[in-house]
C-alpha cells in the first residue's frame, strides 16, 4: 500500500511539474551604453508579449529581452530570471544582421554552448557574466536567414525617395572580416531587392564601421554616385544606429562641400536604422522564427 501511494505521489508530482513547465523566449541584442540605442530594443519585449497574449504566438510563456554587452538586462541575468519564473526551456533569438563573431563566438560562449578560452578571456575583460545552467537553451538564427533586411531597407528607401530615376542609393553596414561572405551576400541581396522593387537603378554599398575612417571610406562612393545621379540616399543597415548621426559626427557636410558644389548633387543621410522604424517587421520576424522553433518540437 505504501509503495502504491509513493508511486502515485511520484506520478502526480511529475504530472504537476509537466503542467507547470514553461518555455521562454529570450530576444538577444548586442547592447550599448547609449539609452537611444537600448530603448527601441527593449521596447520589443512588451510588443512580443502582446503577440503571446493575443494568441498569435503560442507555446511561449515567458518573453524577455537580453543585452549581450555593456548593460543590464544581461544574458546571464535574464536566464536566471526565466528560471525563477519556471522556464524549463529557453529559445534564444539573436537580433543581429548576419552571422558574426558576436553570434558565432561571443554568444555561444556566454551561453555555454562553446568553449573558446580566447573569447572567454575577452568577455571576462569586458566583465561579461557567463551563463551557468542546466536548462536547455536553443540558439536561433539571425536576420540573414530571412527577407527582413531587404524589406526593411526597401521601406526606408521608399520613405526617402522623391525622384527615383535621378537617385542613387548607397547602403552601409558594419560587416565582419572573418565572415565576409555572409555580409557580401547581405549587401548584394539588399541591392538586388531595391532595384527590383523601386525605379532606382543605381545602388552601391560598402562595409563601414563607425570609426575615424568613415568620411574617407564614404567619399569615393559619393563621388562615383554624383557623376551619375543628382540625388544620393545613404542608408545604414544597422539595428538602431543611423547614418545621419554618423555623418554629423564626422562633419560630412564640410567634407562633401566641394563635391556638392561641383556636381550639384543632393546627399541625404537616413535618420533611421532598422529599429524603431521597422519595429513591426522585426516583431513579425521574431514571431515567425519562434513559431517555427515551437512547431519543430512537436
Amino acid at each position: 500500500m505504501n509503495k502504491k501511494i509513493i508511486l502515485m505521489l511520484a506520478f502526480m508530482l511529475t504530472t504537476l511539474s509537466t503542467l507547470q513547465a514553461k518555455t521562454a523566449l529570450m530576444i538577444v541584442a548586442h547592447g550599448s551604453p547609449m539609452e537611444s540605442w537600448r530603448k527601441p530594443v527593449l521596447d520589443l519585449e512588451p510588443l512580443v508579449k502582446q503577440q503571446v497574449a493575443e494568441g498569435k504566438l503560442k507555446g511561449i510563456d515567458i518573453v524577455k529581452v537580453a543585452l549581450m554587452e555593456y548593460t543590464e538586462p544581461s544574458v546571464a541575468s535574464v536566464v536566471k530570471a526565466c528560471e525563477a519564473e519556471g522556464a524549463d526551456t529557453i529559445f534564444a533569438l539573436p537580433i543581429f544582421i548576419a552571422p558574426s563573431g558576436h553570434t558565432e563566438e561571443d554568444l555561444p560562449n556566454i551561453l555555454g554552448h562553446k568553449y573558446n578560452p580566447y573569447v572567454r578571456e575577452e568577455l571576462a575583460e569586458e566583465k561579461t557574466e557567463m551563463v551557468h545552467t542546466k536548462t536547455p537553451i536553443i540558439l536561433g538564427p539571425t536576420f540573414y536567414y530571412s527577407y527582413l533586411l531587404e524589406k526593411s531597407m526597401h521601406d526606408r528607401i521608399q520613405s526617402l525617395s522623391k525622384d527615383p530615376q535621378n537617385e542613387a542609393v548607397i547602403f552601409l553596414a558594419h560587416g565582419d572580416d572573418e565572415r565576409i561572405g555572409f555580409w557580401k551576400e547581405v549587401l548584394n541581396n539588399v541591392d538586388k531587392y531595391t532595384k527590383e522593387n523601386t525605379k532606382i537603378n543605381y545602388v552601391d554599398h560598402a562595409l563601414i564601421e563607425m570609426g575615424h575612417n568613415f568620411s574617407n571610406e564614404l567619399m569615393p562612393l559619393l563621388t562615383k554616385a554624383a557623376q551619375k545621379k543628382k540625388r544620393i540616399i545613404v542608408q545604414g543597415i544597422y539595428l538602431t544606429s543611423d547614418v545621419k548621426r554618423m555623418a554629423d559626427r564626422h562633419k560630412m557636410q564640410d567634407v562633401q562641400k566641394e563635391l556638392v558644389k561641383k556636381t550639384g548633387a543632393e546627399i541625404i543621410y537616413s535618420p533611421d536604422g532598422i529599429l524603431p522604424a521597422s519595429t513591426s517587421r522585426v516583431v513579425e520576424w521574431i514571431v515567425a522564427q519562434t513559431k517555427q522553433w515551437v512547431e519543430s518540437k512537436r
